[in-house]
Parts: C-alpha cells; structure tokens; sequence
C-alpha cells in the first residue's frame, strides 16, 4: 500500500496512554519551558488531549510528535519546512478545544450555516461537512442547510502567520449549487482597529457546482473598498481531479502569498512597493474556515433534488520554517 501521509489507524489503537511531553509555549520543539504530562485521546492532534501544547507521544499518534510519520508530512510540504500543528482527524469527535461550528448569519456563505451535529462530523479517518435539505428540526425555515467550522477562537498554535499549509479535500461532483470553500481570516483587527476585509481574507479554495477548477482569491481593503483588483491581480483558478482527493496549499511569505494544488504553485500575489499599507495585511496570524456551502449569488440556484452534498477534509497540517 502507498504511504500517503496519513495517520495509520493502527497507531491511534492505544491513545488512552499517559505520556510525558515538553510544553514549549508555542508548542514547537524548541524554547521549552515548561514540562507537563498529557493524555492524548485519539483525536489526531493534542488539543483533543484537553491540553494547548504540543508532544512527543510516544506511541506516534500525532504527526507533530513522532519523527517518522512527522518526516512524511515535511517530505509532502517540501524541503525546509518543519511541522508546527496538524489535525488529522482521527477519533469519532470534532475537536471542540480548536474548532467551532459555524452558525447561521446574514452573508451568502452563512446564511444557510447550523450547528446541527449531523452536519459536521468526525468518521473514518475524516471530517465530513453537508448540505442537506432541511427537515426543520432546528426551526430553521431555510430550504437547505449546511455545516462547517473555523478555529477562531481555537489555540494560537493552530492559526497561521508566515509558513504553510495543506489541507487534503474530496468534493463531490453532483450537486448544482454546491460552493464549498477553505479560507483564512485575520485573528485581530489592522492596526488602526479595522476588521474584515481590512485585516485580510485569503481564500485558498472555493469550488462552484461540480467545476474541473478552483477559484483562488484574495479579499481586504485595497481589494474589496479601494477596488484595486487588477495591481496585483487578486484571483485566478487551478484546475483539480473531480471525484477523487486534491491537497490544497497556502504558504504566507513577508512578501508574497502562494496557492498550491497537489504540490504544483498555481498563483501568486505579491506584496508591492505602492506605498499603502491596505495593499498587504498578510503579516498577522489567520485562522481557518472550512465549510460546505450551498446557493447565493455567485454559485446560483440549489437543485434539492440531488441534496445531500457532501464534502470530506483528510486533514490540515501547518508547517513553519525549520530552523
């Protein structure tokens, strides 16, 4: 069988295991500072063992901790990059310690979100997100709703600064209106207190109906209010496998930003030298979305017919620089 870079299952059989592992206030491997033991409970990563750090388990059941499966992960990422977090979804339940449910809101991409459990789950090796048609059980009066989480107000070590990440997806072909997407937003307002879009948007994936390609966009206050679309051009697309799983990758540089698919750069938008600082928010820590959506403006009418939809996430690694 090939290696992927996935978490053997085999590995995960014996978490409920105490081990001693070094707390590092960033949960790297280097500065310690402070030695405590954890129990790691087979969710893939060590925020699922009710402790913020990251360990060496020494049964391998994460990837940050053990050197083999860790190597296979750096291997994927390229050379020079070392693994800071991942989850890789292992387990039967979301992490709660990093990730939230997205809830209802008034944009396109939300507001068909719930927080129903049987819209986001953990199973087989994988997150699962759906859109379904709604059978009214949350007293919602949407036609349809949809799952997906962010990390917002997750740990530090699981948002992203400089460095880069891979997130492995499979989307289904079928649904018309289907408009899943993986995207970052900035953790806190720009420093003269703006939030979205001035703190920054980086979508690394949004996949419209059953499209062969990706759209992959940039959003902040140069973009989005001074309309400065055009220098740097602020989007592109990729083609991908349909039917089958892609790795999308986003590294963040000090000067430019890089999409990936499958381990080839698709796009680049580079910080310039135009003097605004609007043009560039991309030097702060973002965190992550990760949603199934369904219908709107751009993506179009929803055919209930052929609901549900479903879209699976392997896992997410973020990677920093080795030193």
């Amino acid at each position: 069988m090939k290696y992927r870079g996935k978490t053997p299952r085999f590995l995960l059989a014996g978490a409920r295991t105490l081990c001693a592992c070094m707390f590092f206030g960033r949960g790297t491997l280097a500065g310690a500072r402070t030695l405590c033991a954890c129990m790691f409970f087979g969710r893939g990563t060590l925020a699922g063992a009710r402790t913020l750090c990251a360990c060496a388990f020494l049964g391998c059941g994460t990837l940050a901790g053990c050197g083999t499966l860790a190597n296979a992960a750096e291997a994927e990422a390229g050379p020079g990059w070392k693994l800071k977090w991942s989850d890789e979804f292992n387990g039967t339940q979301l992490d709660t310690n990093v990730w939230q449910r997205c809830k209802a809101g008034g944009s396109d991409w939300d507001r068909h979100m719930s927080t129903r459990p049987d819209l986001v789950f953990v199973r087989d090796g994988h997150v699962t997100m759906r859109g379904v048609k709604n059978d009214g059980a949350d007293k919602d009066k949407h036609p349809w709703v949809t799952g997906g989480i962010k990390n917002r107000f997750g740990p530090a070590i699981s948002h992203m600064a400089h460095g880069k990440v891979l997130i492995r997806v499979k989307f289904q072909d079928h649904q018309k209106g289907a408009w899943p997407a993986l995207w970052m937003c900035g953790v806190n307002p720009d420093a003269q207190g703006r939030r979205w879009p001035w703190n920054g948007e980086i979508d690394i994936v949004e996949r419209l109906n059953g499209d062969a390609f990706v759209y992959q966009t940039v959003h902040s206050g140069w973009t989005h209010h001074k309309k400065h679309k055009k220098d740097p051009k602020h989007n592109s697309k990729a083609p991908i496998v349909n039917g089958d799983w892609n790795v999308y990758g986003m590294e963040i540089t000090p000067t430019e930003l890089i999409w990936s698919v499958n381990g080839k750069d698709t796009f680049r938008y580079p910080k310039t030298d135009c003097g605004d600082p609007d043009q560039w928010p991309f030097d702060n820590p973002f965190y992550f979305l990760l949603d199934m959506q369904l219908g709107g403006k751009w993506v179009g009418d929803v055919n209930l017919d052929t609901l549900p939809v479903e879209m699976y996430i392997d896992y997410i690694r973020i990677f920093e620089k080795a030193p």
